[in-house]
């Protein structure tokens, strides 16, 4: 189960009759037949059955799916679910009638009651304290800021004046296989202003070594005919955010280019510190560069919220570090739904 949820268990009919109902969003359920033998007294469910093929000890259903049911009934019809924090307001949840049933403590599993009992402790605490957030990082490329032309169109529009013939979908397809090779896992790819790394990646995604189609694509990156913001509503709910007493930093995988970009975009004095692993000396998903983001701010990570669009560079990385994540574009679109999650009204 993933850090920061809330775990408790349910009969498959209280979570079918009450999940719509209720202000909370089930992050997973999993089925509790593999529990069995350190959960003996499973609540018997006489009305409904979900149904649900077994594949293995991990298996999961997502309550967006379509969920058949039978009016079958099995004492061991139980599922061990959780329920997002980031999503699960403590005032909400306080009265969420799945959270009625409580929390049956298992036995014989020291890691599961481990879990499980941390679950329960932890929503105890917010219940009692809500959790509040002092720090919202947020990513840069692909979050604050957007490319205003895909990858492939650029490098076949600027590649032509070099003699690149390649079509704009094997550009994208050589670009994405660039990107990922091994020899730029070895190291970081946004050392100093970044030419080495992106040197590599132009050459194998069109071809074409001239040092003159490198350096034209590398300045129209710095102009703000590559890059607009995303949401045109971000300075206002950022301003908000801040106005709130929470701090506000940029924290992102990116060369030198980013601080002089983000002055040419107009949203440089939008934050309270800009992190770019260019200038630290580490990047995303590595959890330390989070960590920096905290040292610069005067927080702890379990007071920050990042924002990202990448699962493992902003999710995994920040999770790693202690810090909540929302995924942009997924679970929040836009910086005013970003505030709401933070409880500010824009």
């Amino acid at each position: 189960m993933s850090r920061g949820g809330w775990v408790f268990q349910a009969s498959a009919a209280t979570i079918l009759r009450d999940a719509d109902s209720c202000c909370t969003k089930i992050a997973h359920l999993t089925y509790a037949r593999e529990f069995s033998n350190v959960w003996p007294d499973l609540h018997n469910d006489t009305t409904r059955r979900l149904q649900m093929s077994p594949q293995g000890a991990a298996s999961k259903i997502n309550m967006n799916s379509r969920c058949d049911v039978s009016k079958e009934s099995d004492a061991k019809d139980d599922f061990v679910f959780e329920c997002d924090r980031t999503f699960c307001p403590p005032e909400k949840l306080e009265h969420c009638p799945l959270l009625q049933l409580g929390l049956r403590q298992p036995r014989g599993d020291e890691n599961l009651t481990h879990r499980l009992d941390n679950g329960l402790q932890s929503l105890k605490r917010t219940l009692k304290c809500p959790r509040s957030y002092k720090a919202l990082f947020v990513d840069a490329a692909g979050t604050l800021i957007e490319a205003s032309q895909s990858t492939q169109q650029v490098y076949h529009e600027i590649g032509l004046k070099y003699g690149v013939k390649l079509s704009e979908d094997e550009i994208a397809a050589k670009y994405k296989a660039a990107y990922g090779h091994p020899w730029c896992r070895f190291r970081m790819r946004y050392e100093d202003d970044g030419r080495l790394y992106w040197q590599r990646i132009v050459q194998e995604a069109t071809g074409c070594k001239d040092p003159g189609l490198l350096e034209d694509l590398y300045q129209y990156y710095t102009t703000d005919k590559a890059w607009h913001i995303g949401d045109p509503d971000a300075e206002k709910a950022l301003k908000a955010i801040r106005n709130a007493g929470i701090k506000v930093a940029v924290v992102s995988n990116f060369d030198t280019r980013l601080r002089p970009l983000m002055k040419l975009l107009g949203c440089y004095d939008w934050f309270d510190s800009i992190v770019v692993s260019a200038e630290v000396g580490v990047e995303k998903p590595n959890p330390e560069i989070f960590l920096i983001a905290c040292k610069e701010l005067g927080v702890k990570p379990e007071q920050v919220l990042h924002v990202g669009n990448d699962k493992t560079n902003d999710l995994v990385g920040a999770t790693e570090a202690g810090c909540d994540s929302l995924l942009w574009g997924v679970e929040v679109v836009n910086f005013t739904e970003v505030a709401k999650k933070l409880g500010i009204k824009v």
